[in-house]
């Protein structure tokens, strides 16, 4: 009996501390999970070393954004305290950080002076590097923002995924620091060709036509994609999960290549944007689902864009050699980064009346041919020719 006294002693000890564990954890008041906004998504900010140079410092002022509790800027932009008159719009350009040729294009094509002398202002929304770039440095984009002053960079991390953080960063900031400068505000992609001298006048007819549009907060404008149902090919680069959205169709949006809204109108997107659980494709989730949120109709220009880079590249061979003015007002660059230069040196004598409409029968999609813009494999010999566009 005493032997098995002694056996049962450390069984009943186990009882007794498994026990007193689960009156323990049942006296806890269990925690609720949390909010898909709310939640702090950290990992995907990064905090380098302050640098020397006391004009490119991080702002010291800690912020939220969307979901990310610690964001702040690497590179903070001051081109609408700037200004020395109010501008009529300010041109948020969304760019990989590592794009420094592509920025350098539109710089050559259009100097911030110019479009100063324009009304108009620029910056490119920029994250941080991410390990795997070897092409660039924070020192080159440190150096770079000293000499333009156009760079504005969050510390999250580029990425694909994370253009939609970078999108609200850009209409955040212009909401913000631009709102008593700026009247609208034209968010575009680094690899587009625009006629900023179009866009000029189409703002300033706005402007007189519609001035309430100035002021109203229900002013998206662009090339508008109506109801496309969600890619759910794995193999494709913009697949959705129905887990990361259910839904059969997208409400309609604006194609993230270039629109036009204003300082009220971001703000109210961005606002909502904090209440809505963030989709990683920017154009689809803040012009489409936010907006749907607010009610907000979209102004269609389809008519102004061009998915074919030859067609802008026909429009400058036809500028040149006929004075043809251009049938499109935006669209891809092909991978060609100087077509913008040739393209924006070219348009702007149409803005000051200097081109002649194109005539009956000579339309792009009937006289425009494509060029080979890379040589062929080394695989046999290839033959090479024109190819009418469609």
């Amino acid at each position: 009996m005493r032997m098995r006294g002694r056996r049962l002693l450390p069984i009943a000890i186990a009882l007794i501390v498994i026990i007193i564990l689960c009156i323990s954890y049942m006296a806890t008041p269990p925690t609720s999970p949390p909010h898909p906004l709310r939640e702090s998504r950290d990992e995907f900010l990064v905090h380098l070393p302050p640098t020397s140079d006391e004009d490119t410092q991080p702002t010291t002022a800690q912020h939220n954004l969307l979901n990310l509790t610690s964001f702040d800027y690497l590179l903070a932009s001051d081109v609408c305290r700037r200004a020395e008159r109010e501008l009529l719009a300010i041109l948020i350009v969304t760019s990989y950080a590592g794009h420094d040729a592509l920025r350098a294009a539109h710089r050559q094509a259009i100097a911030q002076s110019k479009l100063a002398e324009m009304g108009l202002q620029r910056v490119f929304l920029l994250a941080a590097l991410p390990a795997r770039e070897h092409f660039i440095s924070q020192a080159q984009l440190v150096s770079e923002q000293a000499r333009f002053g156009d760079l504005l960079q969050g510390n999250f991390i580029e990425d694909y995924r994370n253009l939609s953080y970078k999108h609200a960063m850009g209409l955040r900031w212009a909401s913000g620091e631009c709102q008593q400068r700026a009247k609208f505000i034209i968010k575009m992609d680094d690899d587009i060709i625009y006629d900023i001298f179009h866009l000029r006048r189409y703002l300033e007819s706005l402007e007189l036509s519609q001035p309430a549009l100035t002021s109203s907060s229900t002013l998206l404008a662009g090339f508008v994609l109506d109801a496309k149902p969600p890619i759910r090919l794995q193999a494709n680069k913009w697949f959705v999960t129905r887990q990361e959205y259910a839904h059969a169709l997208y409400p309609a949006y604006l194609s993230g290549w270039l629109y036009i809204t204003n300082v009220p109108t971001a703000a109210r997107l961005v606002a909502e944007a904090e209440r809505v659980p963030i989709f990683w494709i920017d154009d689809t989730w803040l012009t489409g689902i936010v907006r749907t949120r607010l009610g907000i109709p979209l102004q269609r220009h389809n008519n102004w864009y061009s998915a074919n880079a030859e067609f802008l590249d026909c429009c400058v061979r036809d500028l040149k050699s006929h004075g043809y003015e251009c049938e499109y007002f935006a669209g891809p660059n092909g991978g060609d980064a100087k077509l913008l230069v040739e393209f924006l040196h070219n348009v702007e004598k149409c803005y000051f009346d200097e081109c002649i409409k194109r005539p009956p029968g000579k339309s792009l999609k009937q006289t425009c041919l494509a060029t080979v813009r890379s040589p062929a494999p080394d695989h046999g010999v290839a033959h090479i020719q024109p190819l009418r566009l469609r």
